[in-house]
């Protein structure tokens, strides 16, 4: 398109066991269920807020359990979303930072980079499990 840009484009193929963390699904239903007592928690919330809209205390309480959501999905995200292409760059980064130009190289955004965290949500504390092993075979497909 005779832009400014120096860029070519070059497709980053999937890793071995990038996705392995999606096979521990005792986590993800932990997290799934403490999401749930938040969706409860915000709808609550948002009742009393539209029965109370000029209290300043309920709109804050609203606003935190929105904030638990929003940090709550990216901690969730590893189990229940594949990595993509967006992820092997570096442009998705943990935490749903987006980097259009990053400068990190494509290892330091593998599925090690996103399970060495812990997981909070709902109240609830989940420690994040070991780093993902990636096997080197050949003939290793996911």
């Amino acid at each position: 398109m005779e832009g400014d840009e120096d860029w070519k484009y070059s497709y980053v193929e999937s890793v071995p066991g990038e996705n392995d963390i999606m096979k521990d699904t005792a986590t993800r239903d932990t997290l799934l269920a403490a999401r749930e007592e938040l969706y409860q928690e915000y709808e609550n919330a948002t009742l009393e807020w539209i029965r109370s809209p000029q209290s300043a205390e309920i709109k804050a309480k609203r606003n935190d359990i929105a904030a638990k959501l929003k940090q709550g999905y990216w901690v969730l995200d590893p189990y229940i979303r594949a990595r993509s292409f967006y992820d092997r760059v570096g442009i998705l980064q943990p935490g749903g930072k987006v980097d259009f130009y990053p400068t990190a190289p494509v290892a330091a955004v593998t599925a090690e980079a996103v399970v060495g965290e812990k997981v909070i949500g709902g109240g609830a504390v989940v420690p994040a499990p070991a780093a993902v092993p990636v096997a080197v075979m050949d003939d290793d497909i996911d």
